[in-house]
């Protein structure tokens, strides 16, 4: 464990570095604006292929699944194209919100016979992708992966970020055990050796799958060869998979979360993801804080252990109780309705220590970092109003399984394996602000979401701030591991440390930038001119761009 915290911290961001490039390196990103069109992706690349799709005639939705394509490829390190998406599209012809979940999810159980289903997976992603294309796309679907074929043919740029996460994931074996594969082995070290930063990674059985996926469509990878190798490879490692699982995966449309904050309509992703539960009760407690009349959570000690306090109501809360609706029903109307968000903040405050009382936690510790956070989140307007925030992850597969190209190592992510709604349950947090009926803002962020993006909401709606400081600014956990314990970013005062510590909380340090506290794609309209703003944040290789 020491060691892989030793890898996490070399990722922090040094508090004053400057940056060769920002398009390159973590650090500083400038924000962005345009008149028609804005993206905002995990990488320069993927910005800039979906511009070029949006240029030529395409919409949101188009540049949306062309991203996602390539980002399986330029951004193979955090992603699977046999993974999870879910994503809150709205569509501006008919004012309308929509939820496309395409969540993996388990082999049902009783009609696979021998083998364990408890980390299968049925990857989501790809039938979504197509049945995004079939409801509202407008090319062909061969052009969607062209972009995605041309850079696993010529090679994509090694970063550092990139070579850091693969080393992690490999030489210390995280990567459930995909070291063992020896067709994984030659795919992440083909000359022996994971591929230095600065040189190309070719990806040439990845790009012949994308291009039988671009020939034969979605089916290739649920009743085509591919499907039939993925349920041999997993039943010959003893887990259970029937064909009729992939053949029968159906995506899922549903309608999103919304809440209210003070006078805000937001709108969140649906259960089984867990973010737009988890924002929505959240601030439904926070209202009831007055933010806005206090100082900012990373001035202020009080002010950082109410909202800690409120995010540990909330894990507890919603970590079981939300589960796959088509098989269980979720508190959603409850955890919204303001009567119980007074309610359960009047609990929160009778949570605090009591008056002149001061404690003595244990010291702020170093080192301990926690853990990898994996995952893709954009958000794309197009010139005709529709906005789309999406993520994207793994979370499919069996483990150790590796074909043609495709990481498909599975999932311990919880979920149910018989009955109808056995989707994984997982912190996916798409979230869009409205005003007049229409989002002016939309947000996301790829890692562990539901509370860094609360934070980065409330420095927006709350104090005001410019959605690139919002971002930029100090983010933490809070009850992590059962714990009464705040990992936070160091960029706080000492007078915030001494009162946390008085409070009775562990304060543990993350150093002044940590990765995976998240990684925010922010798109906004502004209110005075029209125009469309986008920002990304400082901490992975994120890029916002428009025109």
């Amino acid at each position: 464990m020491r060691k892989i915290a030793i890898f996490l911290l070399s990722l922090v961001v040094p508090a004053a570095v400057a940056q060769a490039d920002p398009r390159l390196n973590q650090g500083p990103k400038p924000g962005a604006a345009g008149d028609s069109v804005m993206v905002s992706t995990q990488l320069p690349i993927v910005t800039e292929a979906a511009l070029d799709v949006l240029r030529n005639g395409g919409n949101a939705v188009d540049a949306m699944i062309t991203s996602v394509f390539l980002q399986h490829v330029v951004d193979y390190h955090q992603v699977s194209h046999f993974g999870t998406m879910s994503a809150i599209y709205f569509e501006a012809e008919t004012g309308r919100y929509h939820v496309i979940s395409g969540v993996g999810q388990r082999p049902l159980a009783s009609r696979c016979g021998k083998g364990d289903p408890s980390a299968v997976s049925v990857g989501g992603v790809v039938r979504a992708l197509a049945a995004l294309a079939d409801r509202w796309g407008t090319l062909d679907w061969a052009d969607y992966l062209a972009p995605a074929i041309a850079a696993a043919e010529e090679g994509v740029e090694v970063s550092s970020f990139m070579y850091g996460i693969n080393y992690h994931s490999l030489q210390t074996g995280q990567e459930n055990s995909l070291i063992g594969n020896a067709a994984a082995r030659d795919f992440y070290m083909p000359d022996g050796f994971l591929v230095p930063v600065g040189e190309r990674w070719k990806m040439p059985a990845l790009a012949e799958h994308l291009q039988a996926l671009a020939e034969q469509g979605a089916d290739y990878m649920y009743t085509g060869a591919w499907a039939e190798k993925f349920v041999e490879a997993a039943r010959s490692g003893g887990h259970c998979v029937a064909p009729e699982d992939l053949a029968e995966y159906q995506v899922q449309w549903q309608e999103p979360v919304r809440f209210r904050y003070g006078e805000h309509t937001l709108v969140g992703s649906a259960p089984p993801d867990t973010g737009g539960a988890f924002v929505g009760l959240s601030l439904n407690m926070l209202e009831h804080f007055d933010l806005a009349e206090r100082d900012h959570y990373s001035e202020s000690a009080e002010t950082l252990e109410i909202m800690a306090r409120v995010f540990g109501r909330a894990s507890d809360e919603t970590r079981l109780a939300i589960n796959d609706p088509l098989a269980m029903q979720v508190p959603i109307d409850v955890w919204t309705d303001p009567v119980y968000g007074e309610m359960a903040a009047n609990l929160v405050r009778q949570t605090l220590r009591q008056p002149g009382v001061r404690l003595a936690a244990p010291d702020s510790k170093t080192g301990e970092a926690p853990e990898s956070m994996g995952s893709d989140h954009n958000v794309i307007v197009d010139a005709d109003g529709n906005w789309f925030s999406l993520l994207h992850t793994g979370h499919g597969g069996a483990p150790g399984v590796f074909i043609d190209g495709v990481a498909a190592s599975g999932s311990t992510a919880r979920a149910f394996t018989e009955g109808p709604g056995r989707r994984l349950v997982l912190p996916i947090t798409a979230v869009m602000v409205e005003r007049d009926g229409a989002p002016w803002l939309a947000m996301g962020s790829p890692g562990m979401p539901p509370q860094p993006v609360t934070q980065v909401l409330v420095n927006i709606l709350d104090w005001g701030m410019d959605p690139i400081d919002a971002a930029a600014a100090p983010r933490f956990w809070a009850w992590r591991n059962n714990q009464a314990r705040i990992d936070i970013e160091s960029r706080i005062s000492d007078e915030v440390r001494a009162g946390i510590r008085q409070s009775g909380l562990v304060l543990n340090d993350l150093g002044p930038y940590f990765w995976s506290t998240g990684s925010m794609q922010i798109v906004w309209r502004d209110a005075a001119t029209g125009r469309l703003h986008g920002a990304t944040d400082p901490r992975r290789l994120g890029w916002a761009e428009g025109y």
